[in-house]
């Protein structure tokens, strides 16, 4: 049995299970698999929203903190799109070991709607990608 948690992050989740037996009392056994989901790293916050006025400059930071079971290091940042957002990542010091802060800012010059993906990839083969949705507005 495999159960996908991904996006269930400190919530708890509850799946039934069958289990076909060759005991003809018993021939189906449904079974109950229940707990909380452990987030992977602390990432704040999730989602980004840029608001700016034409020629002002919008920006924020997302910290990501490894949890101290779970030690990663981020090898690679990178937007999905990329046309209207520029990336910067900075090691920091986090409570028990290295924490990271991800700076995001926007760089569309033209009123209009911002919508990408922020990627940042790991050393870790249990979670090789973390996601941050960045959207927002410049008017």
């Amino acid at each position: 049995m495999e159960v996908k948690t991904a996006g269930y992050a400190g919530r708890e989740i509850r799946e039934t299970v069958s289990v076909h037996t060759n005991d003809p009392r018993a021939a189906v056994v449904e079974l109950l698999v229940s707990g909380r989901v452990e987030s992977f790293a602390e990432i704040r916050p999730r989602t980004v929203s840029l608001r700016a006025k034409v020629g002002e400059r919008a920006s924020a930071v997302v910290r990501i903190v490894p949890r101290p079971e779970r030690p990663f290091a981020i090898t690679n940042i990178r937007a999905v799109n990329g046309r209207d957002i520029r990336l910067q990542l900075v090691q920091a010091a986090g409570p028990s070991g290295p924490a990271y802060e991800l700076r995001i800012f926007n760089t569309r010059r033209e009123a209009g709607r911002i919508a990408d993906m922020v990627v940042i990839e790991t050393d870790s083969p249990a979670r090789p990608a973390l996601q941050v949705v960045v959207t927002g507005v410049v008017e």
